[in-house]
């Protein structure tokens, strides 16, 4: 019990007369108010922390973005430059690509999911992540706000266990291939690593065990198949 509450608490024990009570109750309606201020100014405090987290954050994903554009109209037009249109072609083709598999992501339905998936190279430019989608995938509502932040949960460990493996380091190209489906009225998603070396048969155990620990809180079926870990979870008829 705090202080301020006990401390009228035994006067009034041990001088039980009316007016101590009435002197009580006003000490502990200033208590209230006081500690009401208190928690009131906490928790604005924390809002705005948290405020200035989220808006850090997504400059840091519009600083990779804008750097990564930048790389791409510097290579274009020295391509440009040197007459060499084919290669133009190329990158150009590459990148529209690039933003129609965004738009594919964009439209899963699963928001959490998308949001991570979308910025996922603010938080790690180690290790690539590699996904497909095929066209007309809508996942909403069928999967619990549990069990969506399960799935990121863990795709965040399987690239943990990746990185911190040592696996990563002994490819030139280190990344996480991910592809989404559907089969039989059921969504899938397939998780493996995508690399230029021949730790597959390592690091497919590995990453199934990373994932298989995030998901444990939930019931989501899963496996181990062709050298990568399948997620299924049914779609809503």
């Amino acid at each position: 019990m705090p202080l301020s509450v006990a401390v009228p608490l035994i006067l009034a024990w041990i001088f039980p007369r009316a007016v101590m009570f009435v002197l009580l109750a006003v000490w502990l309606a200033g208590v209230f108010l006081l500690m009401s201020g208190q928690e009131r100014r906490r928790r604005k405090r924390e809002l705005e922390e948290l405020r200035q987290s989220l808006q850090q954050f997504f400059l840091d994903v519009l600083s990779h973005q804008r750097h990564d554009w930048m790389n791409e109209l510097q290579v274009i037009f020295g391509y440009a430059r040197m007459g060499k249109t084919e290669r133009v072609g190329e990158i150009v083709e590459r990148v529209s690509e690039d933003m129609h598999r965004e738009s594919r992501i964009a439209k899963l339905g699963l928001p959490e999911l998308v949001f991570y998936l979308m910025t996922i190279k603010g938080e790690n430019r180690e290790i690539a992540l590699r996904v497909e989608v095929d066209e007309d995938l809508h996942y909403a509502g069928s999967l619990t706000l549990e069990e969506e932040a399960a799935l990121v949960r863990a795709l965040r460990a399987g690239m943990a266990a990746y990185r911190y493996s040592g696996m990563a380091e002994r490819s030139m190209e280190p990344a996480l291939r991910i592809v989404f489906g559907e089969q039989g009225g059921e969504a899938t998603l397939f998780i493996e690593t995508d690399t230029d070396t021949d730790d597959d048969s390592e690091a497919a155990p590995m990453l199934h065990h990373a994932v298989k620990e995030a998901l444990k809180p939930c019931t989501l079926p899963m496996e181990l198949i062709d050298g990568g870990t399948l997620i299924r979870w049914k779609l809503p008829v």
